[in-house]
């Protein structure tokens, strides 16, 4: 070999502090020459950065650290080495990439060397100068382990490419870490880190003799603390093994000021360190201060700047890209159930079942208020039943007659005002017997009616059997209101009001009771004809008598919101409700259906289609258990 190198790099012994000592023992060199770590901010709080660090450079002191990193960022940093050393330096980039279900990847670039050695040749002339670097590059790789029993571990790993060039010799090799991250559920805020750095370590020949980077095992555990205003603290120690050196023990400790200004203590086992860090928007500045004994002091420098969105703005994000979705499948889902009920509309118009029509436009509007199409048809079907009834009827002034009272009935109908709409079937019948229309409405009307009938009288059985003669009494009573001849309500009524006569209830109690059959038969009978103030004030002599008479306070109800009509606010109000009651329905939650259906019922209680939507519900529930 014509050239040797004579001078050994006093700057690389310096930054292995305390590797002068060390190497008197014959452990001086076995470890990485990137021993001083990677960016100022860990480098400022004593290279005290296995468990809490959450920028770049924890690819170099854990790579499992990356899924603490909520933005992607990129970092630069640079350090000029100590005093007396002007052309060394140590310099690092690195880039964190997370994201939400591929784990987070890293990948940084470090860098160390000098110029100016001198060489000689085998005569031990000067020959010039020549220079050294030793670079290392690192991809990283970290994810959540599924096993989260006691806490959430992480685990990453980094791949390291090494190469050492000294003058016209250079040699490349691989080292590999494996770092893990444990966040315990017991102490909020408190995290365990451990990296196995150059468990597979990087071995290099520049000329005859081998240099093979020796494992290092970094222990550490990080507190982190979070204030009401804002601020934050990060404490830290950790605990360096070195295959064949002695252990560091490190310290850190860092507080920030409502992200704008931090500050940094820390010991890296030889001296202190310090530093300060300011962040404006997107990006970040850092100064570092550390010193050694023979060497004397350095001042690395970080730059940072975040690239994109946090994971928590990519969460929401796609949050809101789900809800979205969501929403335009169940506005699809409706879209094609009006469709389907429009076109069955449209059969039974083709075919003259406009009864069935209409039925199918009201189902059609429940689903989708909005669709005019729906909203045409209907109105269109409505009048083409009137002009019907009006073609039946045989002059001028009947067919008026009956068409008032028909169209009249048919609103009833729709509004499921049952005996009010019965009272109009019934005199379209008496002016035109023959009306068959009128006559079906009215079966499905008395059929309505039947069922409510047997409904209070199951209830007055139940409440008889009970001894709550008053309340079974009002049920009958309403049985008689909506069938006056029914001979069981009024055996029932006579019944009763025998027996409580016995228990004492006197004439006058009586009296006041059929005063309030009365007073309730005339308050419908004003209500049927649109006197809704004269039929509102018998309702209410009728609650002042029996407090308890349920149907004179749904009829007074009806009443005030036939006078006082939904604000547009309810309208929106029961809309939403619907919807999201149809969209627990169509993920058969049909128990949250039904509790959120029932709130639009406390807002409209005479919403049937709302009713029915609440007994599927409670069909499909039933067929399920």
């Amino acid at each position: 070999m014509k050239r040797i190198v004579l001078t050994i790099f006093v700057f690389l012994v310096v930054l292995t502090v305390p590797g002068i000592v060390r190497s008197q023992d014959g452990t001086g060199g076995t470890r990485s020459i990137f021993t001083l770590g990677a960016g100022s901010r860990a480098i400022s709080m004593g290279g005290c950065f296995v468990a809490i660090g959450d920028d770049p450079s924890v690819i170099y002191y854990n790579p499992a650290a990356l899924k603490l990193n909520p933005y992607p960022a990129i970092m630069g940093n640079h350090i000029q080495l100590f005093s007396g050393f002007a052309d060394a330096s140590y310099d690092f980039i690195g880039l964190a990439w997370p994201t939400l279900s591929l784990g987070a990847f890293g990948l940084g670039l470090m860098n160390v060397g000098t110029g100016g050695i001198r060489e000689f040749d085998s005569y031990s002339v000067e020959t010039g100068e020549i220079s050294y670097r030793e670079t290392q590059m690192i991809l990283s790789y970290a994810f959540d382990l599924p096993w989260q029993k006691f806490g959430r571990f992480s685990l990453g790993t980094s791949v390291k490419i090494l190469n050492q060039r000294i003058g016209d010799y250079s040699d490349t090799g691989t080292g590999l870490d494996i770092g893990l991250l444990y966040h315990q559920d017991m102490v909020e805020g408190l995290v365990f880190g451990c990296n196995i750095q150059d468990i597979v370590g990087a071995e290099t020949k520049l000329v005859t003799i081998p240099d093979k980077v020796d494992r290092t095992i970094m222990i550490g555990v990080g507190y982190n603390k979070r204030f009401e205003n804002g601020s934050s603290m990060n404490l830290s120690v950790q605990m360096d093994m070195p295959e064949r050196d002695d252990n560091d023990l490190r310290f850190g400790a860092e507080y920030n000021y409502r992200e704008y200004i931090s500050f940094r203590a820390g010991f890296d086992s030889e001296s202190v360190t310090a530093g300060v860090g300011f962040t404006w928007n997107r990006y970040s500045g850092d100064y570092g201060f550390f010193s050694r004994e023979e060497a004397g002091s350095s001042h690395p420098f970080s730059v940072q700047a975040r690239i994109g969105d946090s994971l928590e703005d990519k969460k929401r994000i796609e949050e809101e890209r789900r809800l979205k979705d969501e929403e335009r499948r169940i506005a699809e889902i409706f879209a094609s159930r009006v469709a389907e009920h429009i076109k069955v509309a449209q059969s039974n118009i083709d075919d003259e079942e406009f009864e069935g029509a209409l039925d199918e436009l009201k189902i059609a509007l429940e689903y989708d208020p909005e669709s005019k199409r729906a909203a045409e048809m209907m109105s269109s079907v409505e009048s083409r039943i009137v002009e019907i009834q009006a073609e039946k009827t045989r002059t001028a002034e009947k067919s008026l007659l009956i068409n008032q009272h028909f169209s009249l009935g048919l609103r009833y109908y729709s509004e499921n005002e049952y005996i009010l709409s019965r009272a109009q079937w019934k005199i379209v019948l008496e002016m035109d017997p023959d009306n068959n229309d009128a006559a079906d409405y009215l079966a499905r009307t008395e059929g309505k009616l039947e069922e409510q009938i047997t409904q209070h009288k199951t209830a007055a059985g139940g409440y008889e059997s009970r001894g709550r003669l008053a309340a079974a009494l009002g049920e009958w009573n309403i049985v008689r209101m909506i069938d006056p001849s029914n001979s069981e309500a009024i055996a029932a009524t006579e019944r009763i009001s025998t027996r409580m006569e016995e228990l004492g209830r006197n004439y006058k109690a009586a009296n006041r009771r059929l005063q309030t059959i009365e007073s309730f038969e005339n308050a419908l009978k004003a209500f049927s004809e649109g006197r809704y103030d004269d039929s509102a004030n018998l309702l209410e002599e009728v609650l002042r008598r029996q407090p308890d008479h349920e149907e004179a306070r749904d009829l007074l109800n009806r009443i005030r919101r036939r006078m006082t009509p939904l604000t547009e606010e309810q309208k929106e109000e029961v809309r939403q409700l619907y919807i999201q009651g149809m969209r627990h329905f169509t993920q058969k939650d049909y128990l949250q259906a039904i509790a959120v259906w029932n709130r639009i019922i406390e807002i409209d209680p005479d919403n049937e289609s709302v009713r029915r939507n609440i007994e599927e519900a409670q069909q499909r529930i039933d067929k399920l258990k």
